[in-house]
């Protein structure tokens, strides 16, 4: 499993600050700038007279079954069978699907045809010698991009479902702004937000008619709190990954992850005297902890090299992982278990799997210990500032500051970062 699915997991079940979205939803440009379609082949060898037939894939179905079923001869089953198998695996087509299959006025196989994707369809055709040829075809696709700007008022989750969006798109928005804001417990009521993004659609051959596919890149993001205003502009630096920048070039990804993981609530913050609820006095709390369900993926918050892993007191199931040559050092305890193959000794990277929440050692309920030491004092996590990574280079600056001051443009703050201006023209026009 990779690092990207953890994060993603992190943020998916999060209750997030309260939103209203106003949604001036609107195409900036409408142009395709992905086109990909397989070469079409004309059915020349089937019979004029021919009839479709449907069927809809039930569970413990095979595709050698369907064959059966429809009378197709024993003979032609394990080529058609061999033909799909060379561009598709069959083992993956699903329940609740469906197989079209042309046939002739004599029931003799002509086309097998399937659509696993809304932009690729799977067919196998016979020519007029009984030979069966395979192919994918990949429907043309175009880019849109998108506006939405809200402000904290209700649920985040629910105001971009009203506003005809789906939950991966805030996933991704959580993901830039991961080293700057915990999403359970920084927003405030009249926070604001943008986000300039991708749509792709997939376009029908017959109709032309778009239908959504996935969503494409965040081109920039923005998040306004109380005091500041914090702003991701996507930039791909010599032509590699696109990645996130602020003003001043530098990288939106920070050395510490804010939380790691995806937690219901904070049980208990750090303390010098918090009372304990097994021991029954009043000690020192060096740690956060996070409610969480058991088996909750725990990530490492930075890049570092595993230093401990077993059992550790009232900690439990511990690891401990040291980062920036030991200057800093995080601990997770109470894990019911390890990411696999995880040993001491071990580098591991920003967001990837280290273990899952569990209840281990001295604890009241499933829950994620987190401690973080500083030259081997244990310091409060929820207010380390984090430090930005890489800035660009100068001879990627110009390059940036050209594609910042468009990208300002498109979210609005072109004159002003302040989000109150466009929220209330946005609200005018709507009445």
């Amino acid at each position: 499993m990779n690092r990207k699915t953890h994060c993603n997991e992190r943020y998916f079940s999060a209750t997030m600050a309260s939103m209203r979205i106003f949604l001036p939803v609107f195409i900036l440009f409408n142009f395709t700038i992905a086109f990909t379609q397989a070469s079409l082949k004309n059915d020349k060898d089937v019979p004029v007279s021919s009839e479709i037939r449907q069927i809809n894939v039930r569970y413990g179905m095979t595709l050698g079954r369907i064959l059966r079923k429809i009378d197709i001869p024993n003979t032609q089953i394990q080529p058609i069978l061999d033909a799909f198998k060379s561009v598709y695996d069959p083992r993956d087509i699903r329940a609740g699907e469906k197989l079209k299959f042309k046939l002739s006025t004599t029931g003799e196989f002509l086309g097998l045809f399937y659509q696993p994707s809304p932009d690729k369809k799977v067919k196998v055709l016979s020519d007029s010698l009984g030979q069966f040829t395979a192919s994918i075809d990949a429907l043309p696709t175009r880019y849109e991009q998108k506006l939405l700007v809200g402000t904290v008022e209700t649920s985040l989750y629910d105001a971009v479902l009203r506003a005809g969006e789906s939950p991966e798109l805030i996933m991704a928005f959580s993901d830039i702004f991961q080293w700057d804001i915990d999403f359970f417990i920084d927003p405030r009521v009249g926070d604001a937000f943008g986000i300039f993004y991708e749509k792709e659609y997939v376009i029908d051959g017959e109709s032309g008619i778009p239908t959504f596919l996935r969503y494409g890149k965040i081109l920039a993001a923005a998040y306004a709190l109380k005091d500041t205003t914090l702003i991701a502009f996507g930039f791909t630096e010599n032509g590699k990954t696109l990645k996130y920048f602020d003003e001043n070039g530098k990288s939106f990804q920070k050395t510490f992850l804010k939380s790691p993981l995806n937690y219901r609530r904070i049980s208990s913050y750090f303390s010098n005297s918090r009372f304990h609820p097994i021991l029954k006095k009043r000690r020192a709390h060096t740690g956060v902890d996070f409610a969480a369900r058991t088996g909750t993926p725990v990530v490492s918050s930075a890049n570092g090299t595993v230093i401990f892993k077993g059992w550790k007191g009232g900690y439990g199931k511990c690891i401990k992982i040291s980062h920036k040559n030991g200057t800093f050092v995080t601990l997770y305890g109470h894990l019911s278990r390890y990411a696999k193959n995880l040993r001491v000794g071990q580098k591991v990277a920003q967001n990837q799997l280290v273990g899952y929440v569990g209840q281990t050692g001295r604890a009241t309920g499933p829950h994620l210990h987190y401690t973080m030491y500083y030259n081997g004092r244990a310091i409060d996590p929820l207010k380390i500032r984090p430090t930005a990574g890489d800035p660009l280079g100068s001879d990627q600056m110009p390059a940036f500051m050209e594609k910042k001051a468009l990208l300002l443009q498109k979210l609005g703050l072109a004159h002003s970062h302040n989000f109150n201006a466009i929220l209330l023209k946005e609200e005018l026009s709507a009445r």
